[in-house]
């Protein structure tokens, strides 16, 4: 019968269109909830993908030196399943300059073979030779390419009371990466680490840095080494180092799931008036079924299946609508973003069909709590009442 009454809409009069008017709404509230949620499975989905291209799984630190740390990172790994590589690290703050340009940057020291990062131009081999890999940003902002000559300067004190000198090295630029990632774009370069070493006592940190065969396992490794390695050693993995940006995603999306099905829950009340409606013009045919025989819980159900066809059609047709909407934004990209501010340019879209189905859980679930009370009222009317006039 609710199926009956709901295929009708068109001929019910501004009963139907206020029927349409619930569907419409909770369509558009499911399509805004399926839309957001994907583009916020799209950042992390991205942002996980350039970070894992720019960091190493693992890091291991301590008062040491880094030969000393990756000896001993060895031992305690030999023979472990699913490691890729295990390798020395260095950092250094430094200036970057030629020709009046100037750009503060970290200076990465590695072992010059081929990593996870692609690079835009140029090889990773190229660094054996006083080579130096620089972001495209920063290029960008020191207007070098691949073959320029370029200065690294780092301030050197000889002691208490001696004027800081600034020593000067010099690289050529050997190639360009180019992570998306505005941050690491404009502000990271890499060099040879034996070059990197013979800077001296100018490395801000220095370590060792270990890949794994699936990076989201990185986990249970970093417990192991904690584990079996002294305790002046530190262990990260690349999550730890970017738990805040990991954190804050997660906070972004559930607040936005939250706002947004405030939007599907305003519908609700559509739904619910829309009832409430059915209840008092129909009053009469709902006194015609209990006189011949309909109890007051099938009249209850009645209403709750009606307002459960129009959340569902209006979760179907919204669900659609915004799986249709996420595929055009990630197909076209029209819609870009300043990278500065969102770390990336251009807006990431990734549908998980988990997300889908909790939408549709929520928004069905309301929809029964919306026909609640106009299922109670309807099931509370008399039939002598009804029917006087009849």
């Amino acid at each position: 019968m609710a199926w009956s009454y709901f295929r009708r809409v068109w001929s019910r009069g501004v009963l139907g269109v206020m029927v349409l008017i619930s569907v419409a709404g909770i369509a558009l509230g499911v399509a805004s909830l399926v839309v957001t949620l994907s583009v916020m499975n799209g950042f992390h989905t991205e942002i996980t993908r350039r970070l894992l291209a720019l960091n190493p799984h693992l890091i291991i630190m301590g008062p040491m030196g880094a030969d000393e740390t990756t000896r001993r990172v060895e031992e305690t790994l030999e023979g472990a399943e699913a490691v890729e590589s295990i390798s020395d690290f260095i950092f250094i703050n430094a200036l970057l300059y030629r020709e009046n340009a100037s750009q503060g940057a970290v200076i990465k020291g590695v072992e010059p073979e081929p990593g996870p990062l692609e690079l835009a131009e140029g090889t990773w081999e190229d660094l054996r030779e006083g080579g130096m890999i620089i972001g495209a940003e920063l290029g960008r902002k020191l207007r070098v390419s691949p073959g320029d000559r370029i200065f690294l300067v780092i301030p050197e004190m000889e002691g208490i009371g001696v004027p800081m000198v600034p020593r000067v090295e010099e690289f050529h630029v050997s190639g360009i990466f180019s992570s998306g990632i505005h941050e690491y774009d404009s502000g990271l370069a890499y060099i040879d680490i034996e070059a990197a070493q013979g800077l001296g006592g100018h490395a801000v940190s220095a370590g060792t840095e270990v890949y794994i065969s699936d990076p989201f396992e990185a986990g249970g490794k970093a417990r192991f080494l904690r584990e079996a390695l002294p305790g002046s050693l530190s262990v990260q993995t690349w999550k730890e180092r970017n738990y805040n940006l990991f954190a804050a995603l997660k906070l972004e999306k559930a607040m936005m799931f939250i706002v947004l099905v405030m939007i599907v829950v305003v519908a609700m009340f559509n739904v619910a008036g829309s009832l409430i409606m059915v209840s008092v013009t129909r009053s009469r045919d709902c006194g015609v079924m209990r006189a011949v025989g309909a109890t007051r819980r099938q009249i209850r159900l009645l209403f709750n299946f009606k307002g459960l066809l129009i959340g569902f059609f209006g979760a179907v047709s919204g669900t659609l609508l915004g799986i249709g909407l996420s595929f055009l934004v990630a197909r076209y990209q029209f819609i870009e973003l300043p990278p500065q501010v969102y770390l990336i340019s251009t807006l990431p879209v990734r549908i998980e069909f988990s997300d889908i189905a909790l939408v549709a859980a929520v928004t069905l679930g309301v929809s029964f709590l919306a026909t609640l009370y106009p299922a109670v009222r309807a099931g509370r009317m008399e039939v002598a009442g009804e029917l006087r006039n009849e």
